[in-house]
């Protein structure tokens, strides 16, 4: 019974945790910092697609990133079908992100943003290119210089998890930073 007990507790310890922890800025700038090691960056190249300002069109982009130097930001929260941020988590996570990047010295970056599956194709690339502007314009408040941030959305061609329900849509509406080569 004790153990029985000990497995439900943990299962439902489990469901009710509801936000990650925040990366800290350390972490961040070690994996983003280039270092003169002997191992060459993982090379990937990323294709997505940029949309013009009145949103009507899109054009192609490809971008070399280090694919080592993935950060998948599930605390960075969007409310449904908005680019405004939901949470203070959100707030602590960009200012860690903005301190990383600043330690990271000149390093430039790709914000990619995505989103879930509801909507139409046109509707989610428009919204997933505002969910990383509005990062973007959050860290070059916190002092990330623009013009070493590079935005592309993906819409919802690329989930984390199936798009089964809403919470799982909620783990597919976020922001995916890399650093580029």
């Amino acid at each position: 019974m004790t153990r029985l007990c000990s497995i439900l507790f943990i299962c439902v310890s489990s469901l009710l945790a509801v936000e990650p922890t925040v990366v800290p800025a350390v972490d961040l700038a070690k994996k983003w910092k280039r270092t003169k090691s002997l191992a060459a960056p993982v090379e990937k190249l990323r294709k997505g697609l940029v949309v013009e300002v009145n949103g009507t069109a899109a054009q192609p982009v490809e971008v070399k990133v280090d694919a080592d130097t993935a950060c998948n930001f599930v605390n960075i929260q969007f409310h449904k079908d908005s680019a405004e941020f939901t949470s203070a988590i959100t707030f602590a996570q960009l200012a860690e992100i903005a301190k990383g990047m600043t330690a990271a010295g000149t390093e430039h970056f790709l914000i990619e943003g995505h989103t879930c599956d509801l909507g139409g194709d046109q509707h989610n690339l428009t919204l997933s290119q505002n969910r990383a502007l509005a990062v973007q314009a959050a860290l070059t408040r916190l002092g990330v210089p623009a013009a070493r941030l590079q935005v592309i959305g993906f819409g919802a061609s690329e989930p984390v998890v199936a798009n089964t329900d809403e919470a799982a849509r909620s783990q597919n509406r976020r922001v995916q930073i890399f650093r580029k080569l």
